[in-house]
């Protein structure tokens, strides 16, 4: 098991407004074979704030076991938003990634995508 500091920079998808972000945090790598686990993961992300009312704020991306969570905090409030399903992980050398986008819904709608994230890639440190 390896503790993983990671810069991880992602595209990322809140709403309808698509941006690039740079996530900074922690996590635990558990590796057996081909299978990879995180655990205890806390990324944060700075959003962008153009002025307007849904702008600036962060993104907290947090997995405890297999649940896997994101809190949307904005100058209007926080939004707390869980995963459709567990998220696969792989890793190849020292980089660990999600198997695909991870789709974050509204835990009472979980039809309607709030927030999606493309490329997240986390280093194992050495």
């Amino acid at each position: 098991m390896a503790n993983t500091a990671s810069s991880a920079r992602a595209e990322v998808t809140l709403r309808s407004k698509t941006m690039v972000l740079d996530f900074h945090g922690e996590c635990r790598v558990e590796r057996a074979g081909d299978s990879v686990r995180l655990s205890g993961m806390r990324l944060v992300a700075e959003l962008p704030d153009a002025g307007g009312p849904e702008d600036g704020g962060t993104v907290l991306l947090e997995q405890d076991g297999e649940a896997l969570t994101a809190t949307v905090a904005q100058p209007g409030g926080k939004v707390e938003l869980t995963t459709r399903s567990p998220v696969p992980w792989s890793g190849s050398g020292r980089d660990v990634e999600p198997a695909g986008e991870i789709f974050f819904v509204l835990p009472d709608a979980p039809e309607s995508t709030v927030l999606s994230i493309r490329g997240l890639v986390l280093r194992e440190a050495t």
